[in-house]
């Protein structure tokens, strides 16, 4: 309605979101003694003026967009909580609170504030009752060298071995919670067949917590990947003798497996080397054969997001089948003119965007880009517009009630980040970049070019921009020169590769696809030249130091009000981002960093970087905290070499040695033997030995058997230490080691095993301290 309409409901009647002046009357009213600071007139306006600009923002029954939003807030204020919620309790104030919007819908100013209110209480109910319903048990102490046995459900070949995931049928140990998935690292890269039933003798912990406090929790991941333990195989995995039929699910696991595989051999035969492994990971999701060094220069260069199956491969596989389909349809006049050929098209869309999600192996990021693709093609079964804000906020709606751990995960934020951004910009820079109606200039055929490559610009600069935060935030890196590479690689992706990829397993059951695997081939190989070309230029590879996670809530806020808001409340998006700023430079950078086990340290020193020291020298800068650490400081591969002399720490049998920049002595222990010279001349001694009663240093005494994630320590003026882990010590939330459990000092005793953190390794065996393998 106008601003100087007026809607009176009839009574039982539901207010709608596009409400107007009665509604921004209700919310202006009041007295303004609140806003003592601002001037009289000013103070007396500013009621009304904000009444009228949230009236204005939910009309058109935007208002929907907001509920979203406030579901989503009420997800992450869930997973923000410090202690686990009690189970449904959080069903009382949500249905209380949804009653109320239902009683004061007849006032649209309270009906709209009860109804976002509802939406944040659902929000933390559902994502309490969702995680409540995954909730699995995880390994709560360290089992060395146990026997275990399971199903193979899923493999994966790394530069240095391989993993498996085992649904465990059995484990040598009486053990009061037996974890129901563990993910095993094997030595071979050769890794047994999904669906079959092996033994094997390993190591297995808790899975890891972070590097350091703030970091990214890997045990939280895993836990929501329904992985209870993580470890490495003592040997080989020997096939044995199941307890009981395969499951059905791993049947049909393995049945895709084998196809996938075979699709793989099938395009590596026509496509070999790098350009080959390349090829498989687009069309099968299978990306053992892609070299890490085209990873690294693809995540440089800006166009990592290829190599992951996501909304571009999705969109370009149904967008392929919807337009053939079409064109062929349009052939016959009689069915063109007189059936709606359009939304039959859309049906085989969405049939091969589906095949395309089995194929890939259906991971998460993938199901997004199935789910959104879906809604686009319903908007067009149904005559409504395709992709718009609505379809969005939809989309994001149904990933966060059926998996709202989605929020914590990189890419689904950097995923609906990008086509938040990209659905606002088309809808307000969009129109210039159609053909005005009788302009000449830049108008018909001739200037579809110009038209196509701004096109391409503001896609990619819209999307780089709004995932930009999110890859700081999470991997502590940007990609300045990202919009150069996506306006090269971009059209080789859309007309060359993923086409040719489509067309290919279309003619594979008839043998006829070598050639276009030969043509996706040729477009791979120029869209790597392209990403070496751009990460070679300097300044493509740029560190950005750790922010705090308040920064990263005020840039997504930003972001929302920048995309969304029509009134003058836009003005918040500029605030916002000065705040984070603002924030992330008063972040407090630690002094010293101490690994789960005690045996890696890092200390700033005088020149404001980290150095560290370590109980073996040996491939210390390979050790997967001192890259966490190196990527927590902003620090790329050009950067991060070895510390000048200057810096060294001092080194012998017993210990190492490293001052602060503030002039302290910071000690790392090797040998209980040192502990009476380190405390006689450090300022802090790191150790997991008990300490002398009289040392005169602050001690942190790291106990591995406990320990689950990094520490942090911050010198304070007084010569004192403030101390931060990345883990509490005793569990709080569900995906903690032992929640819920006896403390695992009694497990361990009942149990003969080792409580949880230590890791007794073999000599002869590869442990995650000395190799920099992920988690």
């Amino acid at each position: 309605m106008a601003a100087g309409g007026e809607h009176r409901p009839e009574q039982g009647s539901v207010v709608p979101a596009r409400i107007g002046a009665r509604a921004a009357g209700e919310v202006a009213r009041g007295p303004v003694a609140g806003l003592p600071f601002l001037p009289e007139g000013l103070a007396g306006r500013l009621p009304a003026a904000l009444g009228a600009a949230l009236a204005h923002e939910v009309e058109d029954r935007r208002g929907f967009l907001y509920a979203v939003i406030g579901f989503g807030l009420g997800v992450a204020l869930y997973f923000g909580a410090e202690y686990e919620p009690m189970a449904y309790v959080a069903l009382l104030p949500a249905g209380l609170i949804v009653a109320l919007a239902w009683l004061a819908r007849a006032r649209a100013g309270a009906f709209h504030l009860f109804a976002l209110a509802a939406a944040i209480s659902c929000g933390f109910a559902v994502a309490s009752l969702q995680v409540q319903r995954l909730a699995h048990p995880v390994l709560a102490q360290t089992l060395t060298a146990v026997k275990l046995s399971g199903f193979v459900e899923a493999r994966e070949r790394r530069p240095r071995g391989s993993r498996i995931t085992l649904q465990v049928t059995g484990i040598e140990r009486r053990l009061s919670t037996v974890p129901e998935r563990v993910r095993v690292t094997l030595a071979t890269r050769d890794p047994p067949a999904i669906g079959s039933h092996v033994t094997l003798r390993a190591t297995l912990s808790p899975p890891p917590g972070a590097s350091w406090p703030g970091g990214f929790d890997f045990g939280r991941a895993a836990w929501f990947d329904g992985i209870g333990a993580t470890g490495f195989a003592l040997g080989k995995a020997q096939e044995s003798a199941a307890p009981g039929p395969v499951p059905l699910s791993l049947r049909l696991a393995a049945w895709l497996d084998a196809r996938r595989n075979e699709i793989a051999a099938r395009i590596t035969a026509s496509v070999p080397g790098a350009a080959g492994g390349i090829a498989v990971a687009l069309v099968t999701g299978l990306r053992d054969a892609v070299p890490e060094p085209i990873e690294e220069s693809m995540r440089i260069s800006g166009l990592s997001h290829v190599l992951s199956i996501s909304g571009l491969h999705m969109a370009l596989v149904a967008t392929t089948v919807f337009f053939l389909v079409r064109a062929l349809l349009a052939l016959f006049p009689p069915l063109a003119l007189r059936y709606p050929i359009k939304a039959w098209a859309a049906v085989p869309a969405a049939l091969a965007a589906t095949y395309y999600l089995v194929l890939s192996g259906a991971e998460v990021p993938t199901q997004r880009s199935y789910v959104m693709t879906l809604l686009v093609l319903a908007g067009v079964i149904a005559t409504r517009p395709a992709l718009t804000l609505r379809t969005l906020a939809l989309a994001a709606l149904a990933v966060l009630v059926l998996t709202p751990w989605a929020i914590l995960d990189p890419g689904a934020q950097m995923s609906f980040a990008a086509t938040l951004a990209l659905v606002a910009a088309y809808q307000r820079f969009g129109d210039r970049l159609s053909r005005p109606a009788g302009a000449a200039v830049g108008g018909g055929i001739a200037g579809m070019p110009a038209r196509y490559v701004a096109a391409l610009a503001l896609t990619s600069l819209a999307a780089g921009l709004a995932t930009a935060p999110y890859a700081a935030f999470h991997f502590h890196r940007l990609a300045p020169l990202s919009l150069i590479a996506n306006l090269a690689a971009t059209p080789l992706v859309s007309f060359i590769i993923m086409p040719a990829g489509l067309i290919g397993c279309l003619l594979m059951p008839f043998g006829w696809d070598g050639a276009a695997w030969w043509a996706m081939g040729w477009g791979i190989d120029a869209m790597v030249a392209v990403s070496n070309a751009v990460a070679a230029l300097p300044g493509a590879d740029s560190g950005i130091r750790a922010m705090p996670a308040a920064s990263m809530i005020l840039l997504s806020g930003a972001l929302i009000v920048l995309c969304l808001a029509r009134s003058w409340l836009i003005v918040l998006a500029p605030a916002m981002l000065a705040g984070a700023l603002w924030l992330g430079a008063r972040a407090p950078l630690p002094d010293v960093l101490v690994d789960t086990q005690a045996r890696t340290v890092a200390v700033r020193g005088t020149d404001g970087r980290l150095h560290v020291m370590g109980d073996r020298d040996a491939r210390l800068e390979r050790r997967f905290a001192v890259e966490q650490w190196r990527g927590m400081e902003g620090e790329r591969a050009t950067t991060a070499g070895a510390a000048p002399d200057l810096y060294a720490p001092r080194c012998d049998a017993e210990g190492c040695t490293l001052e602060t920049m503030r002039g302290a002595r910071v000690a790392l222990s090797r040998r209980p033997d040192s502990l009476a010279d380190d405390c006689r001349l450090a300022a802090l001694v790191v150790t997991s030995a008990t300490p002398p009663k009289d040392c005169a240093a602050q001690v942190l005494r790291i106990d591995p058997r406990r320990q689950i994630g990094g520490v942090a320590l911050y010198a304070d003026e007084e010569g004192g230490w403030r101390v931060e882990t990345a883990r509490p010590e005793q569990p709080r939330r569900l995906w903690h080691p032992g929640f819920g459990q006896a403390d695992a000092r009694a497990l361990a005793k009942a149990e003969g095993a080792t409580p949880s953190g230590e890791t007794a390794t073999p000599r002869e065996a590869p442990t995650a301290g000395d190799d920099a393998s992920e988690p």
